[in-house]
């Protein structure tokens, strides 16, 4: 689990990153790049078109602090951040305790956080103030493509 410092915080969601590529490569991409800013964090080619992804890695579920809710970020440390300022194509969020990977395109996710009265909620690292929206996971688990994450994190 994540001790909720930026720096370690950092490496497991790299990590996580490396786990979403490994997924998407087996479904047919071809990697392009990687990005180290707010935009996107995956680029891949499918069937020669190329699609950004922004990946979030969730370590901090597991028994006795799961709120049953994946976080969708929205503002940390003053700034708009995650889905108010990412280019992607796809969201997805890696759930490490459960090996799950939720995808929903950005556009879907968007229209979802519209059509809903979500609770915004505080998250992150001590210090950041980090808010956004709490999704409960069962019950809009439709709405998102949640594939089986391999073991090993």
């Amino acid at each position: 689990m994540a001790d909720l410092n930026f720096k370690n915080d950092i490496k497991l969601g790299e990590k996580g990153e490396e786990i979403v590529l490994q997924d998407l490569i087996s479904m047919g991409a071809e990697f392009i790049s990687d990005n180290k800013d707010n935009k996107y964090d995956l680029k891949v080619k499918f069937k020669c078109k190329e699609i950004k992804y922004e990946v979030k890695t969730e370590v901090t579920v597991a028994p006795g602090f799961d709120t049953g809710n994946l976080f969708i970020e929205t503002e940390c440390r003053g700034k708009k951040s995650g889905v108010e300022v990412t280019e992607a194509d796809w969201f997805i969020t890696y759930v490490v305790y459960f090996g799950e990977f939720w995808y929903i395109t950005t556009e879907d996710l968007m229209k979802l956080i519209r059509d809903n009265d979500f609770v915004v909620g505080k998250g992150g690292d001590p210090g950041s103030n980090s808010t956004g929206y709490l999704i409960p996971r069962e019950k809009f688990r439709s709405s998102f493509i949640v594939r089986e994450a391999p073991d090993s994190f």
